[in-house]
């Protein structure tokens, strides 16, 4: 059997399922439709009685997921900085397993990336829609674009929208091509002034 992370509790099988959900999570059209689909993916990798979404994925009118009775508690977050910025607490009668920690614990950092992700092609949506500038740019170009603005690297900017360092190189290209600019740092001002 193969271990990933030397990690006993979890294997190979584990991260699949892992990775499966939080491809889903990526998909999801907003932050309104990520609410809704979490509780579902997450009830199939560790069950649990009752669930309370937290920091950016609470909804906004204070209803905070689905309640029952709760002896012990795991939480599910991700953090910048040691804030939380958004996450999970899932409660339940009985006690969760090791295995179901150590995925919890692999779910939080990705859980972040695709809150981000979601709320970015969101906004990109709804910015190439007013910018003349921006509208020359297809929506994953925008993606990119606003990235490298937060001065991301290539390597960082793929991590976050899982494809190649390589790709995320073609697309900046593609950008300052269209936006005809002679460097990052001038895409990323034309970003910054087109957005502001």
């Amino acid at each position: 059997m193969v271990r990933v992370f030397e990690r006993d509790d979890v294997d190979a099988i584990d991260v699949r399922a892992v990775l499966g959900a939080v491809l889903a999570l990526h998909d999801a059209a907003d932050l309104d439709a990520l609410q809704v689909a979490l509780p579902h993916l997450l009830a199939d990798l560790i069950p649990f009685d009752s669930l309370d979404l937290i920091g950016e994925l609470a909804a906004p009118d204070g209803t905070a997921g689905w309640s029952g009775r709760a002896d012990h508690r795991l939480a599910i977050r991700t953090a910048d900085g040691g804030h939380v910025l958004g996450g999970v607490v899932l409660g339940r009668r009985r006690g969760f397993t090791p295995r179901e920690t150590a995925m919890a614990g692999l779910l939080g950092p990705q859980l972040g990336a695709a809150v981000d992700h979601v709320r970015l092609r969101a906004e990109h949506r709804s910015l190439g829609r007013g910018s003349p500038l921006l509208t020359a740019l297809s929506g994953r170009e925008r993606e990119v674009l606003s990235h490298v603005a937060d001065g991301r690297t290539n390597r960082e900017i793929g991590d976050v929208l899982h494809i190649e360092a390589r790709t995320v190189e073609k697309h900046v290209e593609h950008i300052r091509s269209k936006l005809g600019a002679r460097s990052r740092a001038e895409a990323a001002a034309r970003w910054a002034r087109a957005t502001a």
